[in-house]
């Protein structure tokens, strides 16, 4: 790929920093790009390369693997590129904001989904794993031709994200906060066709970066809507086949943890996963009732749930990708689904406990109704 393709504005201090502090696996550099591009996994060096596609030079790509742009800094500002899906293409991404393969800012497109809701989509990774059910508010509707040049420019300006398609002025996809908290300056692509890793999948030319020398602040959550319980404690990872008594529950570690601004616990942002290991997490908290009633309680989780009130279990859920029905849509939302609580007077113990298997995302949302005189504290009132 030629230097033309790329316009950077950027001092050379801050390239010579983001280096310091990226990754520091060993990179091989993509065949075809000047050393512009490089890949971290030698045993991937073929998954990219820079050849003509559709009358220009692109970088090609396959197999999901990341291609990392070697002399680039980035944080605020503006990331122009043209896409282009090839045949069977089922995403194409654009990571940025990263420091590593397991934590990064993502957004993907999905041509095999062209026109539909879930078109386009934002879904950081945590910890390694991907987050494609916690936030069904960052999709979006987007048409993506196949072997077709498309004109993407995404926007960043401090927590705000804004993502145009061809010459939009108004943004398909907006997130107000970013949810990824690593402090990472790289920026990469990536592509796959799901069940042909050897295929090329997606096409990338005509890359340009511009900076922002003045964003805005980084935002804090915002406090979730009236009734979302938000004072929780988690534990975990715990092997799911593990089995819990109450002995044992007294023995584990527990630490309390961030609700973000829709009432979600990303369990993913604090439990690293363990790779071909299904995991569950518990979670817990205190609620007091001026008197005795079945109070209903939304929750939202992935992938499975039990509820527990009281030492009693009394609710269990299943809301993995593709158990319900073929291509079940598993998102976590606590207006999904519902729980009823038999509520004592006075306080009562909640527990949740949440596994995963890995795929999409690892979390939890509850509700309980608003106009119940309920409270979730750590104290009694």
């Amino acid at each position: 790929m030629s230097r033309a393709m790329l316009r950077i504005i950027s001092r050379l201090a801050t390239v010579a920093m983001a280096f310091a502090t990226s990754s520091s696996l060993a990179r091989t550099d993509v065949l075809g790009s000047g050393k512009q591009w490089a890949i971290e996994q030698d045993s991937r060096a073929d998954h990219a390369k820079v050849a003509p596609f559709l009358g220009r030079d692109a970088l090609w790509l396959r197999a999901s693997t990341h291609v990392i742009r070697n002399d680039v800094s980035f944080i605020n500002g503006t990331v122009e590129f043209d896409l282009a899906p090839m045949d069977d293409a089922d995403f194409v991404g654009i990571v940025f904001h990263r420091n590593s393969l397991a934590n990064h800012e993502n957004i993907y497109i999905r041509p095999h989904r062209s026109g539909e809701f879930m078109a386009i989509q934002y879904a950081p990774r945590f910890n390694g794993s991907s987050t494609w059910q916690l936030y069904p508010e960052f999709t979006a509707v987007a048409n993506w031709p196949r072997n077709a040049w498309t004109h993407v420019r995404i926007e960043i300006n401090g927590s705000k994200l804004d993502v145009f398609i061809g010459d939009a002025t108004i943004p398909a996809l907006s997130v107000p906060r970013l949810r990824q908290t690593a402090e990472g300056t790289e920026i990469g692509f990536w592509a796959r066709v799901n069940d042909k890793p050897d295929q090329w999948a997606g096409a990338i030319s005509n890359l340009q970066i511009r900076y922002n020398a003045t964003p805005s602040s980084r935002l804090q959550p915002a406090t979730p809507p009236d009734g979302y319980v938000t004072n929780w404690e988690i534990t975990g990872p715990i092997d799911a086949s593990d089995e819990i008594s109450p002995e044992t529950l007294k023995t584990l570690k527990w630490a309390k943890t961030d609700v973000e601004e829709s009432g979600l616990v990303n369990l993913n942002r604090s439990i690293t996963v363990k790779p071909n290991q299904r995991l569950k997490a518990i979670a817990r908290t205190t609620l007091y009732a001026k008197r005795a009633e079945r109070v209903r309680l939304g929750i939202g989780y992935s992938d499975n749930v039990t509820v527990i009130l009281n030492g009693q279990p009394i609710y269990s859920g299943i809301n993995g990708w593709d158990t319900r029905n073929k291509a079940y849509v598993s998102f976590v939302d606590a207006r999904f689904e519902n729980a009823w609580l038999p509520l004592r007077a006075g306080k009562n113990d909640l527990m949740l406990v949440v596994s995963d298997d890995q795929r999409f995302g690892w979390g939890f949302a509850a509700q309980l109704d608003p106009s119940v005189d309920v409270i979730s504290n750590a104290k009694a009132p």
